[in-house]
């Protein structure tokens, strides 16, 4: 029997077949867990394009900066997942290009402020509302990518890496919380 026969898993992030969402859905996939996709509108068809390679995916738009998309997400992954969800994957990151190129002393209030809530703020807010999918199921796994440069400079990562350092911190809060409920949170 395949390692996630059974287990039910949401993934936000997936851009294109180079994506590391990509591969994790994937991966899920061959090990059986069921799957459903968010995407960001201007993602669809590529999103649509992929979920097609695995039977009985389902896909629905969600922008993360929108609490009423990850509410319709979530309530809509509660409606496929029969109330449940055992595993989370945030693979979900973004800085305005300008905050990329130019020194990171010139980053824009709008730009750090976009990264970090993109790129951190959206696992506290999904976190939210999976939490209780997941304590329905008796616990579960979250999982969001980071990168070295939360911890050492990366020239012209800028912006995106005191995003991935609160995104870090982020999990250690969200696995404190939650572990109390067998809910695991990892980067």
């Amino acid at each position: 029997m395949p390692l996630l026969e059974g287990k039910k898993a949401l993934i936000f992030g997936i851009a294109n077949h180079r994506s590391i969402g990509w591969a994790i859905a994937q991966s899920l996939a061959a090990e059986g867990a069921q799957l459903a996709f968010s995407y960001q509108e201007r993602m669809e068809k590529y999103v649509r394009e992929l979920a097609a390679k695995i039977p009985g995916t389902e896909v629905m738009e969600c922008d993360v900066q929108s609490d009423e998309q990850l509410d319709t997400a979530f309530a809509r992954a509660g409606e496929i997942f029969n109330g449940e969800l055992d595993i989370l994957i945030h693979s979900v990151a973004y800085a305005p290009p300008r905050e990329l190129e130019n020194p990171f002393y010139d980053t824009t209030r709008e730009g750090f402020h976009t990264a970090l809530d993109i790129s951190a703020y959206s696992l506290i807010a999904m976190a939210k509302r999976a939490a209780p999918l997941m304590q329905a199921r008796g616990g579960g796994s979250m999982l969001t990518m980071t990168y070295m440069a939360s911890e050492r400079v990366v020239p012209k990562y800028n912006v995106m890496a005191v995003a991935k350092a609160a995104l870090e911190c982020s999990v250690r809060f969200l696995a404190y919380e939650l572990g109390e409920h067998n809910i695991r949170v990892n980067a």
